[in-house]
């Protein structure tokens, strides 16, 4: 993130944000790769599952022999999260400019939110249950708690013996002190280029724009695969005695996700209400289509341009339209960051495991900065749920059987993100106007 000293000049003019919807990050689209025949990912899943089924069923026990194509693709997403997820933050860092009182408001309101998200799901995890009676874990094992740490040991764990092995890893908090250390020296780097008149500095933009693009095709190679994880994850699941208990786990989920979704959006509600002063039916009307949009696309650079038309009707001005509706695309993931949480103590509760405090807490600070970085990737929610996973010592071979009901949740969870924005861009309005005129609508 920039330093408190980037904050102190004045917001610079944005750039257009219809000539580039990521606004700051680099264009990802739903490219071929992602898509094998022309169908969407999440219909490749449903397919898969009801291909799964019977085939678990009619094999029984030696379904488990499948087990081995979600092991392979699962390992081959978790290579390629952590540079991913370090080769986007570090992009968004130094391609935004977070200036200004605006800027460190903007950020401070993203926080808020994203903490109280995550808080809304583990509390509800905790007091649900949703995981229990899944019996995700090995028949005939024993539920072992997971190995506590001290806090001074986390502590020591935040600086790696080297790069190398906070990527070797997945160590996520490594990784972002690792990050964030980079990220603001190359923040100040450029500021100095930009004060001596230099472009130098754009070659080191390029290459990152070069090397996320790059991560990202062979990301989408992975990702056409994950049907096949899919399907061999269920199938061994259903094989086994009981099997089709996780699908009733699932449900529980789903609702438990669902319900801290729109407890989420009742806080902005309260936001809106107590701090902005508008009514909540005002601002519900106003963002009806920006949730419509929402929901059928799942993407939030796709919904940009509906959703500054939207803020404009509200009368908020085109500069903190802008500024929360495009950068948060990439800081701003509140539903995320609550699905993450949530499915994590979700998988916990399956295999038996238990989450100390200790631990719930550093699933929160995983989430945030795992959330952040998925802003700018594909199905980032699963894509970096290894590294959280990694955090809390959790087995990611199970991964794949929360794809068979991702494709509902993800569009649930993008449309509380865009929300997020919008009310994030009210109360910035309220609180450190710019003095622009309002957006046209």
């Amino acid at each position: 993130m920039p330093s408190e000293n980037d904050f102190d000049a004045p917001p610079e003019p944005f750039t257009d944000p219809n000539l580039d919807p990521m606004f700051g990050a680099p264009p990802v689209e739903d490219e071929p790769e992602s898509r094998p025949g022309g169908l969407p990912l999440y219909v490749w899943v449903v397919m898969a599952v009801g291909i799964a089924i019977p085939i678990g069923l009619a094999w029984g026990e030696g379904a488990r022999a499948l087990e081995l194509l979600p092991n392979l693709i699962m390992r081959a997403l978790t290579a390629l999260a952590a540079p991913l997820v370090v080769m986007a933050i570090l992009h968004a860092i130094v391609t935004n400019d977070i200036r200004g009182r605006q800027g460190a408001m903007m950020m401070f309101l993203y926080l808020i939110n994203t903490i109280v998200a995550m808080l809304i799901g583990l509390g509800l995890s905790n007091l649900i249950r949703p995981g229990l009676g899944a019996s995700l874990g090995d028949a005939g094992g024993s539920a072992a708690p997971i190995a506590q740490k001290s806090a001074s040991e986390l502590v020591v764990e935040l600086i790696p013996r080297s790069i190398g092995e906070a990527f070797a890893t997945n160590n996520i908090a490594q990784l972002v002190v690792l990050t964030l250390a980079l990220g603001i020296g190359l923040v100040k780097i450029r500021n100095a280029h930009r004060e001596a008149g230099r472009e130098e500095f754009q070659t080191v933009v390029n290459l990152l724009s070069i090397g996320f693009e790059l991560l990202m095709k062979v990301l989408l190679w992975v990702v056409a695969l994950v049907p096949f994880a899919v399907l061999g994850v269920v199938a061994s699941r259903v094989g086994q005695p009981d099997g089709m208990r996780i699908f009733l786990s699932l449900i529980w989920l789903i609702l438990v996700v669902v319900l801290g979704l729109g407890c989420q959006v009742c806080w902005y509600l309260l936001q809106m209400a107590v701090f902005a002063r508008m009514s909540p039916l005002r601002f519900l009307g106003g963002a009806a289509d920006v949730m419509a949009n929402t929901f059928s696309t799942a993407s939030t650079a796709a919904t940009i341009p509906i959703t500054l038309k939207s803020l404009g009707r509200m009368g908020v001005s085109r500069q903190s339209s802008q500024l929360c509706a495009c950068i948060g695309t990439n800081f701003n993931n509140d539903g995320t960051a609550l699905y993450q949480a949530t499915a994590a103590l979700f998988m916990a509760q399956a295999l038996g495991f238990t989450l100390s405090l200790t631990d719930q807490i550093l699933v929160v600070m995983t989430t945030l900065v795992a959330s952040v970085g998925a802003g700018g990737i594909p199905s980032g929610s699963f894509v970096t749920m290894p590294l959280i996973f990694a955090a809390v010592r959790l087995p990611a071979d199970k991964i794949p059987i929360l794809l068979t009901i991702d494709w509902f949740l993800d569009r649930c969870r993008t449309t509380s993100n865009v929300l997020g924005d919008m009310t994030v861009a009210v109360l910035l309005d309220k609180i450190a106007p710019p003095g622009a005129e309002p957006a046209e609508a």
